[in-house]
């Protein structure tokens, strides 16, 4: 059996986090290893704008 030793990246996996999962900003930084803060700011920048 060969396994993998490919990582992904932090960024694009904490964004694939934010949108289908419910998970916290602290369970994402945790998973992701980013820090709180820039998940906060990917989750705020991911949202939709409904008022403009």
């Amino acid at each position: 059996m060969v396994t993998s030793v490919q990582k992904r990246d932090p960024v694009s996996y904490a964004t694939v986090l934010i949108k289908e999962t419910q998970f916290s900003a602290r369970e994402i930084a945790e998973l992701s290893g980013l820090d709180i803060y820039k998940v906060t700011a990917l989750k705020l920048k991911s949202r939709k704008n409904s008022v403009q």
